[in-house]
């Protein structure tokens, strides 16, 4: 899953935004995108970190390591690139992490936020940039809504984009609202302020986007915590349905060997949250699945980094074909690297995304 689109117009919207925030030029806007990475004898050597949150369920280093480990088996099964990963994954603490990003903010960054905590979101917004995200997307909108519709928490009124950006939305709304009252095992919330602990936007995409621009030396980044937000630039179809819950995603990164950083967020695999078991389908997974899937969600991104793959909706055998919601079972059951070789749509083709320079 990325937030970031393939189109000439939203790259130069994003590279102006930002551009404006971090005090750059937008003026070579059309060049302003991540190299496609060369691939030296098809294998990578990635360094990876992991961001973790105290109060979020524990994950091992070993475990860590067979999320990195099955999703290496599944980058070479359907991307035919192997992965050198070091043994050893450097734990960071995210109070650290995330107090020194907000310290050294640009200073209009949170105005890109929609504050879904005290209820103040202009969805009318988020609903026009969904819009130009749906149009943008290589399948076209019958894939789409084909995707989206059996998740959706109202009816269209007719199956064409003003029908269909509505019923999302409003699905979006019902989603993120849960955020506002739910709580972890702790006894307080998922989101928001802690006594004794500072109140950080842990839970902000834009934030984690700020990290890799702001160049974490690491090209794949895991995490324990959830990343459930809006924002006012082009929410993805699959994060809109599931309110707001980002997986994973692939920023642009200076530091990075390969220009950009991967980050996935494991929380969906492991919290018992109703909504999350609600997103599963119901589904309950053993530790072992919950580590299996994570590698599937990782081997996700690193096909939008090394390949810059796109998102084939139609095709169910692809791996860089987004989970519906979080059922993760289904997703995987699909999986076919035979029945979705590289080059076989517009979407799998190398360079069919392109990641913004900001």
């Amino acid at each position: 899953m990325i937030k970031k689109i393939d189109s000439y117009i939203l790259l130069i919207a994003t590279v102006v935004v930002f551009g404006i925030l971090f005090n750059t030029t937008p003026a070579a806007a059309e060049e302003g995108f991540v190299t496609l990475p060369e691939i030296v004898n098809s294998t990578v050597t990635p360094r990876i970190v992991y961001i973790e949150n105290p109060r979020f369920p524990k994950v091992s280093a070993e475990e860590l390591q067979k999320i990195v480990h099955y999703s290496a088996a599944l980058v070479k099964e359907h991307f035919g690139i192997d992965i050198l990963a070091s043994a050893d994954i450097p734990v960071l603490d995210i109070d650290k992490v995330f107090t020194e990003l907000v310290e050294n903010k640009p200073e209009k960054l949170d105005d890109f936020i929609g504050d879904f905590r005290n209820e103040k979101v202009n969805w009318e917004v988020v609903r026009k940039n969904l819009i130009k995200q749906i149009e943008k997307q290589k399948d076209p909108l019958a894939s789409q809504i084909e995707f989206a519709q059996p998740y959706l928490s109202m009816p269209m009124e007719k199956e064409d984009i003003i029908s269909f950006s509505h019923a999302v939305i409003e699905t979006f709304k019902a989603g993120l609202s849960h955020w506002t009252v739910s709580k972890l095992e702790d006894g307080h919330p998922v989101i928001g302020a802690v006594t004794g602990r500072p109140d950080l936007p842990f839970n902000e995409y834009v934030y984690w986007s700020l990290m890799a621009k702001r160049g974490i030396k690491a090209e794949i980044i895991l995490t324990n915590q959830l990343i459930a937000s809006v924002e006012y630039i082009p929410v993805p179809l699959h994060t809109s349905i599931r309110g707001g819950i980002t997986g994973g995603s692939t920023e642009y990164n200076p530091s990075s060997k390969y220009g950009s950083s991967v980050w996935v967020s494991l929380f969906p695999y492991f919290s018992n949250d109703p909504f999350i078991r609600k997103y599963r389908n119901g589904n309950s997974y053993t530790r072992e699945k919950s580590l299996y899937y994570a590698g599937v969600m990782l081997a996700h991104e690193i096909g939008h980094q090394l390949l810059q793959l796109g998102h084939p909706w139609s095709n169910k055998a692809c791996v860089m074909r987004p989970a519906g919601m979080l059922d993760f079972v289904s997703w995987v059951k699909n999986l076919d690297a035979s029945k979705c070789p590289i080059d076989s749509s517009a979407a799998m083709k190398r360079g069919a995304l392109n990641i913004p320079v900001w």
